[in-house]
C-alpha cells in the first residue's frame, strides 16, 4: 500500500509569520508618530515654526536661559558682552610673526581654545580637547568682575609652534586662537 504524504508547509508558516511582525511594526510606527505628531525621521529634521518670530518682543532677554545652568546667564546680556574683552584670533593668511632673538626670550604662546562663565562648559572642552590627543587645562580669571574658564595649551616658545596647533583645532571645529604672553 502505498501511503501520499502532504509536503511540508513549515517555510511558508515562518514566511507568513515574518511579514506578520513587520507589517505590525510598521503599523505601530505610523500609529505612534501620527499620535505624538512627531517628525518624520529622515524626512522632517526640524520642527517648523507654525508662526513668524517677533525678536521685539525678546527685549533682550536670551530665549536660550533655560538651556544653561544658573551660573551661566546671571547677568544681562548686554553687560556680560560688554565686560568681555576680545582678542582676534590670526588667520591661516596672517599668523603670527616670528620674534627675533631678543623678544623670543621675553615671550611665550598660548593656544587659547575657548573661555566660558561655566566651568562645566571649560571642561566639556578640555575633555573633548583629550579626545584628539591634546593636554589643556582650564584657567580660571576675574576681569571687570566677570569670571571666565579659559580652555589652554601650551606654553610654546615659538609663535610657528602655536600656530600649527590653532590651525590643528580650527580644522577639528574647535575656536581657537593664538596668545602672546610677555615675560
Amino acid at each position: 500500500m502505498v501511503t501520499y504524504r502532504k509536503p511540508s508547509s513549515g517555510g511558508s508558516t515562518w514566511l507568513g509569520i515574518l511579514i506578520g511582525l513587520v507589517l505590525g511594526c510598521a503599523l505601530c510606527a505610523a500609529a505612534a508618530l501620527i499620535i505624538t505628531d512627531a517628525p518624520v525621521p529622515f524626512v522632517e529634521k526640524v520642527q517648523k515654526s507654525t508662526r513668524p518670530i517677533d525678536a521685539s518682543a525678546l527685549d533682550g532677554k536670551d530665549p536660550n536661559a533655560a538651556l544653561y545652568d544658573n551660573t551661566t546667564r546671571s547677568t544681562p546680556v548686554e553687560e556680560s558682552l560688554s565686560a568681555i574683552k576680545t582678542v582676534e584670533a590670526p588667520t591661516a593668511h596672517r599668523l603670527a610673526e616670528e620674534p627675533n632673538a631678543a623678544q623670543a626670550a621675553a615671550e611665550t604662546y598660548i593656544v587659547q581654545a575657548g573661555a566660558f562663565r561655566s566651568k562645566t562648559d571649560a571642561e566639556k572642552i578640555r575633555t573633548d580637547l583629550a579626545f584628539i590627543a591634546l593636554e589643556a587645562d582650564v584657567v580660571q580669571s576675574t576681569d571687570a568682575g566677570v569670571t571666565l574658564y579659559r580652555v589652554v595649551l601650551g606654553p610654546f616658545d615659538t609663535a610657528r609652534e602655536a600656530n600649527e596647533l590653532q590651525q590643528r583645532l580650527t580644522s577639528n571645529g574647535f575656536d581657537a586662537m593664538v596668545v602672546r604672553n610677555r615675560k
